[in-house]
């Protein structure tokens, strides 16, 4: 039995945050491996600034190149319309039901994680993770952990502490957007590795 991690998102671009979640993950919770897994049509996010997928698999697999551990999958691009947490975890249960999965979300996501289609059928086949990168909200996800395990009788909750990195894909996007491409900023070139960035300038990603 292998322990998966599965980090979701639109990565529209992904980042260093991205990875120090991840890797989070794998040291705290002895995972095998951690899949990095790009949302075909998020369901709870606006498209009007996504790339294609073509460019988000492919940055991705530029930013976790030379780590062994860390995989790209196209599971949820190869289905259509929008991409529900429960209808990947139960493809993947089918496809490897002799491994256990570990769904990796941010603390905002946990506040309104009751909202989501089916959380019920997510926290069955899947433990949770939860990344805080501040000790300041704790009681406030505790809480909450608290009132999603009396909802949900099978759920298992954990608290994943990453360091904290000021950074988000929007304001990439938008640095990204306002600057000049020979003379780039600061945040850009902190947490954009360097693959990935030379890729979004070869593309013309992310311009006005």
């Amino acid at each position: 039995m292998s322990r998966i991690g599965i980090m979701g998102g639109t990565f529209n671009p992904i980042h260093k945050g991205h990875i120090q979640i991840a890797q989070s993950a794998y040291e705290q919770y002895y995972l095998d491996t951690v899949w990095f897994m790009p949302n075909h049509i998020p369901a709870y996010k606006a498209t009007d600034h996504l790339v294609s997928e073509i460019d988000r698999l492919a940055m991705v697999e530029l930013a976790i190149r030379e780590i062994p551990y860390f995989c790209s999958s196209d599971y949820e691009l190869q289905r259509e319309g929008n991409t529900y947490t429960w209808e990947t975890l139960q493809g993947l249960k089918g496809e490897y039901p002799d491994n256990e999965f570990y769904f990796i979300m941010g603390a905002d996501s946990l506040m309104y994680f009751d909202k989501w289609v089916h959380p019920e059928r997510i926290v069955s086949m899947a433990h949770i993770l939860v990344a805080a990168r501040d000790h300041s909200s704790d009681e406030q996800l505790q809480a909450k952990i608290m009132q999603l395990e009396q909802l949900y009788s099978c759920a298992d909750f954990h608290i994943l502490r990453c360091e904290e990195i000021d950074c988000s894909s929007s304001k990439l996007r938008q640095e990204l957007a306002a600057g000049n491409p020979d003379n780039l900023s600061e945040y850009i070139q902190s947490y954009l590795d360097p693959a990935v960035l030379r890729y979004i300038q070869d593309k013309r990603l992310y311009r006005k």
